[in-house]
């Protein structure tokens, strides 16, 4: 079957999301998600119809959704994992095959920039620290509770505090429990991110300071409220899965 552009998909615990890109490497306008649990195998057979001559790159960190996309794709796919041979990554790792897909293709991403070391951060459900050491070797990290999340858990364990959208607080010190919950779980997902990162960078031990790079759905909350150097690029697995995609099918 002959291809003429890729279909990237980032399948989450949270969300499916997708994007095709030309073999140029450009991304289209061509945009779309739905629910995890919304992805059943007819509808992935669905986009296998909505996209011909889409040769197929994803991430995948949901068993039941990777065995869908191979199943509806196997003419033409790519699962991304830790022994796929266009990753171009080292690993000072003991297991590479227990990261998960979305994590090895921002990684791959990131480690194209060159300015080693560094730690990506990625908002999402968890929230997913990566480190590249100062080689450019994927060499470990940390996964915390993402911050709707922490907001979830807060609300479900808690029977006399009220339902609250996740928006960022007019100020600390809150005036209604509905802002002492945003505020708290703000201040509590911040204080945690900027408290990891000090650790891992402590631990990397470099004479240069890493690169910090955010991504994922939330990281756009931590961009004005972080103060370390840092990079947002909210899209950075479906960066990873373009570079990969372009390894694996020369044009």
């Amino acid at each position: 079957m002959m291809f003429h552009s890729f279909l990237l998909v980032d399948a989450g615990n949270t969300r499916v999301k997708w994007e095709t890109s030309a073999f140029s490497g450009e991304p289209s306008s061509i945009k779309g998600e739905m629910a995890t649990e919304d992805a059943t195998a007819d509808r992935i057979r669905e986009m296998h119809q909505d996209f011909p001559g889409h040769f197929l790159v994803f991430a995948s960190v949901v068993p039941q959704l990777t065995f869908y996309f191979r199943h509806t794709f196997k003419r033409g796919c790519h699962c991304v994992s830790a022994d796929s041979p266009a990753l171009g990554l080292e690993f000072d790792y003991p297991k590479p095959a227990e990261l998960g897909a979305d994590r090895l293709a921002a990684a791959v991403a990131a480690h194209e920039t060159k300015k080693w070391p560094i730690i990506v951060v990625s908002c999402g459900t968890a929230t997913a620290f990566t480190v590249l050491d100062a080689k450019g070797r994927l060499c470990g990290g940390a996964i915390a509770p993402g911050l709707q999340t922490q907001l979830a858990a807060l609300i479900g364990a808690t029977a006399q505090l009220p339902t609250v959208s996740l928006q960022s607080p007019r100020s600390p010190l809150a005036k209604s429990t509905e802002e002492a919950i945003r505020s708290g779980v703000t201040l509590n997902f911040l204080g945690g991110v900027k408290e990891i990162i000090r650790q891992l960078s402590d631990v990397l031990s470099s004479h240069k300071k890493p690169e910090i790079i955010l991504t994922g759905g939330n990281a756009h909350r931590l961009t004005d409220l972080l103060d370390l150097p840092h990079t947002l690029r909210p899209l950075l697995v479906f960066e990873g899965l373009r570079i990969i995609g372009n390894r694996i099918h020369p044009h």
